[in-house]
């Protein structure tokens, strides 16, 4: 079986290899994302005759570490297209976990309030099941967040279940701690400006946590007495510890495109600004609305 430190040199030259074109290319920068990496390998006799496989970067799976609030145990969740790994492992009651050794660890118990006075690991994944086991994990480094959130962990483990040969393997993990959404802020100003020919332009400001392109839109309505909406929408490259201004003008869309706005300190503004979070991939949107002056 090839050595761990021969495993994660493979693994550090292909995420190499795969990092240059991208830096190459000037990307934006995005927030520090998890990495880790998650290998298991079975002894001949337990229904894989020798197979290791590895989980981390390379192969796009994704490995998160969670921890309880006591800090007592952890649950790993290893997934990727079709395949799918559990790890839990705990500490003997009125215990927390840190770094040192684990030995003669059970079955973690199937109830979640049952807590034992010894260790106890489930390691899940490949041909499933397994009553009863003896293992042990050992844990080189361990570094907890914010409440169940995990930073760093490194560590080794051994599994044999009643039912098969021995599996063994390892975890680390940086940055567990999932990202957190991009933040945006967004504001309208209280004056706008008016052109000669009725057209009328607003602005605001705004804000974000992460580099991102944020989109700008809303709407516009004034009465004069008769109802002249419009619309606005513009774009800015956002990069975060920066106030950027946006201008937008107000494009007519009712009665006519062509009706212009008239000198007014009732011009209701409503806008938005959003993005695609570039770690989460979650659509993030922030609104505003102000009673514009146009003179």
């Amino acid at each position: 079986m090839p050595a761990r430190a021969a495993v994660r040199t493979a693994a550090a030259l292909a995420v190499t290899a795969l990092a240059v074109p991208l830096a190459a290319a000037g990307t934006a920068q995005a927030a520090v994302m998890p990495t880790a990496e998650f290998m298991w390998a079975g002894d001949s006799g337990d229904g894989q005759t020798d197979r290791q496989v590895w989980y981390g970067p390379v192969f796009e799976d994704k490995i998160d570490v969670t921890a309880s609030a006591d800090h007592r145990t952890l649950r790993v969740t290893i997934t990727r297209p079709g395949d799918s790994w559990t790890m839990d492992l705990a500490a003997p009651a009125g215990q927390t976990l840190a770094p040192g050794s684990y030995a003669n660890a059970v079955k973690t118990p199937e109830m979640p309030d049952v807590v034992l006075d010894q260790p106890s690991m489930f390691v899940n994944g490949y041909s499933g099941g397994c009553s009863t086991l003896t293992g042990g994990f050992s844990i080189k480094e361990l570094e907890f967040g914010e409440g169940t959130a995990v930073k760093k962990i490194d560590l080794s483990y051994t599994q044999d279940c009643d039912d098969r040969d021995e599996l063994r393997g390892y975890l680390t993990a940086t940055n567990v701690a999932p990202p957190k959404p991009v933040g945006l802020t967004m504001t309208v100003n209280a004056n706008g400006t008016l052109s000669k020919a009725g057209k009328a332009t607003v602005k605001g400001t705004l804000t974000c946590t992460k580099p991102v392109k944020v989109d700008v839109g809303g709407s516009a309505r004034q009465e004069q007495p008769k109802v002249v909406m419009g619309y606005i929408r513009t774009q800015v490259n956002c990069v975060p510890g920066k106030t950027f201004t946006w201008t937008s003008p107000v494009t007519v869309h009712t009665p006519e495109t062509d009706t212009p706005f008239i000198k007014s300190e009732r011009l209701a503004v409503f806008g938005w600004v959003s993005t695609t979070d570039p770690d989460t991939k979650q659509y993030v949107s922030v609104s505003a609305d102000k009673w514009v002056n146009l003179r």
